[in-house]
């Protein structure tokens, strides 16, 4: 090729491989393969390196071209860089709205304002400037007025354009932000190498963006998510084009390239509004990236730019932070409560606090040696939160907030239900870190034993929670697990609190739950160390539970996720006498079903979720039905469903469905599927 032609075919391969950067970055509909698009990519490195006339910092191939620095220049912005003030329940954000619509009478603006709802992302703002179509730079949001130039590291990431499709100047607000499956790539070699892990996928975007070398950032898979233009000046004097909503702001920035997070709903009111928040507090969990809320904002623009600005932000939109999930609460007392096995458990009683949409007055503080470990003391104002977005716990103290009459604990030396002595016990080759009840008759291990039988993980009897079953355990209608399936109707119609209705259905969750697979019964029994996903393991190595009873040390300590103490455990667990006894009189009553005949259920690796009142069946009976035939229930849509399973109500649900293009069914249609 002469000079002209190399010219001619580089600026093809530029602008074809733009093409396949917004297919596959932002759309998401990659036509080529990845190997397709590499070789496409060698041979514009290729020509690049060979004619340097035609060198351009602008290329898809010099992205990953900067080089290591020692230190980022101050950037001054030219737009100030404000932040959204925040609200946290419903009547605030209509408190923000009566303000604005204030302000707007004032101003004899008779309009009622929309709005957007956006994803609020927990990650790092970022400053992209486009000059004449090109991108110039990329800056961190620093103090708002002035933040650090990282241009080279934006370069390298694959959700923005480098070149627009239009000569315009603007600047554009996007989120950085990381995948929760990078957190765990990136912390697994992080711990290899001995190096300190990253908290979460916000601190990994903010470390990714200060590192010195570029091609360090290229390879953590950053995205950027647009949200918002700023001084646009549209070289083409095309002034009309300019967008009069936030949503067609939106939708300019996705026909530029950028990755723009579809994930937002026009509302016509607050109300709307509302609704989709309520909608986003549980499936924010089941995204890629961490959400901490929602940005609600007016969509159109001359409202916002009407009613202007405070002195840290702009009043057109706000904040709506979900319901927190690190809260900070005072330590009133430490007590102690005794569970199933036996281990001897401090518990913290605390101020009551709002934490993730709950009240919550009591957490975990595992051990004596995690207390020593936190120095906690009653009285002390403490950090709390919810380990694994379940159990509330404390992680941190306020130490300079410590009062001078906080209170040292003590752990006790004997047990509170029954007195008898604490001890720790031998663990492999090690003591526990807890202590232990070792008397095998003491109530509370028992109730503790008899709860857990019936939790959601386990035999998942509805109806009978912690209060009733203390109830019935203290009148003597439940003396062991077996006991439970002797129970009848006329035990408990009558009984204080009780009528025939809640009699029945005590009684109807308790049938459903004679039929259990494998792996729930195996964690219903609270053996030590056999948590839920260690019975799973255990179970699929067995067709069927006498297997499990007989099997000897060696075979149980060679399964993976087993061990030698959880094997032990079992072993001992089955050669005790009591237990044999219990489970004589229990597993008559049940039928349990191998993990195999789960695999050949016929809705075998089939995802659900169910909305709305069904005609004949309970949510969690139609759960029952499905897990029993090898399917899995969840809670919210994703790509991942297969089927909605819907009865009469239900919402967002249904809409969800439909946009995913997922198959509705009603009961009869699951009922004929098996």
């Amino acid at each position: 090729m002469n000079k002209k032609e190399i010219g001619i075919r580089i600026g093809e391969l530029r602008r074809l491989l733009e093409r396949h950067r917004i297919l596959y970055h932002v759309h998401d509909k990659p036509e080529i393969s990845d190997e397709v698009y590499d070789s496409l990519m060698r041979e514009l490195e290729k020509l690049e390196k060979e004619n340097p006339d035609f060198y351009s910092s602008l290329s898809p191939a010099v992205r990953i071209g900067g080089d290591v620095i020692d230190h980022f220049e101050k950037v001054t912005h030219t737009v100030k860089q404000w932040s959204f003030d925040n609200v946290f329940n419903f009547k605030e954000l209509l408190d923000w709205e009566e303000r604005n619509l204030t302000i707007l009478k004032k101003e004899n603006i008779k309009e009622t304002p929309t709005y957007v709802a956006e994803m609020k992302i927990d990650g790092l703002k970022v400053i992209l400037t486009y000059e004449d179509g090109n991108f110039v730079r990329a800056a961190t949001r620093g103090n708002g007025e002035i933040g650090e130039d990282i241009t080279e590291n934006i370069k390298t990431v694959k959700s923005i354009p480098l070149v627009l499709p239009e000569k315009v100047s603007f600047i554009v607000i996007g989120e950085a932000w990381m995948k929760k499956k990078d957190l765990e790539r990136i912390n697994k070699e992080r711990e290899k190498d001995g190096l300190a892990l990253y908290a979460n996928t916000r601190n990994l975007a903010a470390g990714t963006l200060r590192q010195l070398d570029p091609k360090i950032v290229a390879t953590r898979n950053i995205q950027i998510y647009a949200y918002d233009v700023e001084q646009t000046i549209d070289n083409r004097q095309k002034t009309t084009d300019y967008p009069k909503t936030q949503e067609e702001e939106l939708e300019l920035l996705s026909k530029f390239g950028f990755l723009v997070n579809k994930d937002r709903k026009v509302c016509k009111n607050l109300k709307e509004a509302q609704t989709f928040y309520e909608k986003w507090i549980e499936k924010r969990h089941t995204q890629d990236y961490g959400i901490d809320g929602l940005v609600i904002k007016i969509n159109e623009r001359k409202l916002w730019d009407e009613l202007g600005y405070t002195a840290k932000s702009p009043r057109g939109g706000i904040a709506y932070k979900f319901p927190a999930e690190v809260v900070a609460t005072k330590l009133l007392d430490i007590t102690v409560q005794v569970g199933r096995t036996g281990a001897i458990t401090p518990v913290a009683e605390l101020a009551p606090v709002l934490l993730a949409g709950s009240t919550v007055s009591r957490a975990t503080l595992h051990n004596e040696d995690e207390i020593k470990r936190l120095d906690v003391r009653v009285g002390d104002t403490v950090s709390l939160r919810k380990a694994g977005d379940v159990i509330p716990e404390i992680f941190d103290v306020f130490k300079e907030l410590r009062p001078k009459n906080a209170k040292t604990f003590v752990m006790p030396t004997n047990c509170p239900s029954c007195d008898s002595k604490l001890s720790r016990i031998q663990i492999g080759k090690e003591l526990s870190a807890a202590l232990y009840c070792l008397n095998k008759s003491c109530e509370a291990q028992h109730l503790e034993g008899l709860i857990h039988f019936v939790s959601k993980k386990g035999m998942n009897i509805d109806g009978l929670g912690e209060r009733i079953i203390e109830t019935f355990h203290d009148i003597g209608l439940i003396t062991d697990a077996s006991s439970i399936y002797k129970l009848t109707k006329e035990d408990i119609e009558g009984l204080e609190g009780f009528g025939e209705k809640s009699a029945s259905n005590i009684i109807a969750s308790i049938e459903n739950s004679r039929i259990v697979p494998l792996h729930r019964f195996l964690y219903s029994l609270g053996i030590r160390h056999v948590g839920e996903q260690t019975a799973k393991d255990i179970a699929k190595h067995f067709s069927n539970f006498k297997e499990i009873s007989e099997a000897r040390l060696e075979k149980l300590s060679g399964i993976e996720g087993v061990g030698e103490k959880v094997a032990d455990a079992l072993v001992s667990y089955f050669a005790n006498t009591s237990n044999q006894k219990l489970l004589a009189h229990l597993i008559p009553n049940l039928k349990i079903i191998s993990e195999k005949a789960i695999v050949d259920g016929k809705l075998f690796n089939k995802t659900f979720v169910i909305t709305g009142t069904l005609p004949k069946l309970s949510r969690d009976e139609a759960k029952d039905l499905i897990e029993k035939n090898g399917g899995k229930v969840t809670a919210s849509i994703s790509k991942s469903t297969d089927y909605l399973l819907a009865g009469e109500g239900g919402g967002s649900k249904r809409d969800d469905a439909i946009k995913f293009e997922i198959k509705i069914i009603d009961e009869s249609e699951l009922v004929n599927m098996l």
